[in-house]
């Protein structure tokens, strides 16, 4: 999981969730739906999220819930479905339903998500897979302070496209339960949010090369500690400190192994600046350093930040760029972790009121503690038809390319070359 303080940028577009997994290691704000309390961090407009009022699924309504009920069904081809070194195209079927609640209160909020997504490779049917998430939350308000409390389970599989990935036969499956809690204190043009979190990461055994490895040496708890002190010196324009504590308890280590516990101090600080329409600027900057329980490990001292802008000259038209460097913790055996290095850019258009294209680029680095790197790259574009409130057709194309690591110890990680096209049509009420 990347230690990170999670930014709720402006524009992040998913051209398709069957084929844009994570870029690197598995992270919790790219799994979790938005929509729930406690994990929703899209505050945001963008030409795609903004759809017109006749456009918006309407939910259905009982008593003072609103359901929102939905069925995504996608069928494409992918040109490499195998794991490196072997390489063979495949025909999917990617089926995606999902239900959405949120409570209809002036006061307090709840929210909760359930959703799957079920690939279907029609020439390797040893690679079908299906994730599902489910995710609720609340939140209380008291006077002017908000107490959030949110708790998730997943069910997940590592996509080859990312890096660091290991090359197993088949996907390899993962669980994560998630707990968190915060509470804003709110005065004035000052704010005050303690929160805590605790993640638990499960991994199922992988086969490689046909035998059995086991991921136990992955299993880890995860407990997060922060405090956030947010200033707001004119209407949309914040300054924000953090303090951030993560201690990581691997649990089921093998016995011999050098065990990859730590504990983690950031110390961010940054701004939040909205020009009231054209421009939004976001950035935090700050240092981290990782002491690992065994001396065998040295401590890492690292500089983390991420930054981004957002530009909406017009309402049919939006841009975004994202930076980021942060570290993660490494897939491989034997390894402590990696610092990893993004760089995204994306724009929506609107073509016409009912016509919507997506586009986006990235490009990603990982360095690993213990020296050597890897690259990786993404682009995909898409097209959007909304023919009414209820029913959308998209067809999307995505290509990643992930290169072999270069001077890493240990094991190398594959490298991976990909390229999607779907075409989806989704139904909600």
């Amino acid at each position: 999981m990347r230690m990170r303080f999670p930014l709720p940028w402006c524009l992040v577009i998913v051209l398709s969730s069957a084929g844009n997994g994570p870029a690197a290691a598995e992270m919790l704000s790219v799994l979790l739906p938005d929509g729930v309390p406690g994990y929703d961090t899209a505050d945001g407009v963008t030409v795609r999220s903004r759809l017109h009022p006749g456009q918006t699924d309407l939910g259905l309504r009982a008593g003072d819930f609103r359901f929102w009920p939905s069925l995504a069904e996608g069928f494409g081809y992918t040109s490499n479905v195998l794991p490196a070194p072997y390489r063979q195209g495949s025909w999917q079927i990617v089926t995606e339903p999902a239900l959405a609640v949120a409570s209809d209160w002036s006061r307090n909020a709840f929210g909760a998500v359930l959703s799957a997504q079920d690939t279907r490779y029609l020439s390797q049917p040893n690679q079908d897979r299906t994730n599902a998430t489910l995710s609720a939350g609340g939140r209380i308000d008291i006077g002017q302070d908000q107490f959030t409390l949110a708790a998730a389970q997943l069910f997940q599989h590592e996509d080859p496209a990312q890096l660091d990935a290991l090359p197993g036969d088949q996907p390899i499956a993962f669980q994560v339960q998630d707990v968190r809690a915060s509470y804003a204190w709110n005065w004035g043009r000052w704010s005050l949010v303690p929160g805590l979190q605790v993640s638990n990461w499960t991994y199922d055994t992988a086969t490689v090369m046909g035998v059995p490895a086991s991921q136990a040496y992955r299993d880890r708890l995860v407990t997060q500690g922060a405090v956030t002190l947010r200033y707001e010196w004119a209407p949309l324009r914040d300054i924000l400190f953090v303090v951030r504590g993560v201690g990581q308890d691997y649990t089921r280590t093998p016995a011999g192994q050098t065990t990859p516990d730590s504990t983690s101090y950031q110390v961010l600080g940054g701004l939040d600046y909205d020009d009231h329409g054209v421009w939004r600027w976001r950035m935090l900057l700050g240092g981290e350093a990782r002491q690992f329980a065994s001396a065998v490990y040295p401590q890492q001292t690292t500089l983390i930040a991420e930054a981004g802008a957002t530009w909406t000259p017009n309402g049919t038209t939006t841009a975004g760029m994202t930076l980021s460097r942060e570290t993660a913790d490494a897939a491989q055996e034997g390894l402590s972790g990696l610092i990893y290095t993004a760089a995204r850019l994306t724009i929506d258009h609107e073509m016409l009121r009912d016509l919507l294209l997506q586009a986006a680029v990235g490009v990603q680095r990982a360095d690993f503690f213990q020296g050597g790197y890897q690259f990786g790259s993404t682009a995909g574009f898409g097209l959007v038809w909304v023919m009414n409130r209820s029913m959308r057709v998209s067809f999307t194309y995505d290509q990643s390319d992930v290169q072999p690591s270069h001077g890493q110890p240990g094991t190398p990680s594959p490298g991976y070359e990909r390229g999607l096209g779907l075409i989806t049509v989704r139904f909600g009420l």
